[in-house]
């Protein structure tokens, strides 16, 4: 059985293991071992081919610097954004979940409003009903008054 490199610990066959995508080093799939939060963990176990960084060589690992450049020839707004080094994978996943996060506020904003739009457009529309109804009632309620009126023997 194989040992964890950061614990030292032997590591079970059942166990959930990370090995490091840089220098392959084993370790525990735990908080403890990985450095990393509950919910980075879950992301790793549920996303298929993620690769995880152990801590020494995401130290190691040169950061991401971006820089835009705008371009003289072009009188459009365009930006062209290049980026040096490696972004860390937990980064990168970081702002892809933001950014799916982002649009599906947008999209369920959207859907919302337009379900409020409709919803608003049935309140009128029973509003219309109600008054129609009113005036019915009250027609027939006059209607009624005046026929038991003359429909009483002298």
């Amino acid at each position: 059985m194989p040992k964890c490199d950061n614990c030292d610990k032997l590591i079970a066959k059942k166990s959930t293991i990370l090995e490091c995508n840089t220098c392959s080093k084993t370790v525990h799939a735990t908080q403890a071992c990985t450095r990393l939060t509950s919910k980075q963990l879950a992301a790793l176990r549920n996303t298929e081919n993620l690769e995880w960084t152990c801590e020494v060589c995401r130290r190691e690992t040169p950061r991401q610097r971006s820089f835009v450049i705008q371009e003289e020839e072009e009188e459009d707004d365009e930006e062209l954004l290049l980026t040096q080094g490696t972004d860390s994978g937990s980064n990168a996943m970081k702002k892809l979940l933001s950014d799916i996060s982002f649009e599906v506020k947008k999209a369920v904003k959207k859907e919302i409003g337009s379900v409020n739009e409709a919803l608003s457009s049935c309140c009128q529309k029973m509003d219309g009903i109600m008054d129609t109804l009113a005036t019915i009632s009250g027609k027939n309620k006059r209607t009624g008054k005046q026929e038991y009126i003359f429909n009483k023997p002298k």
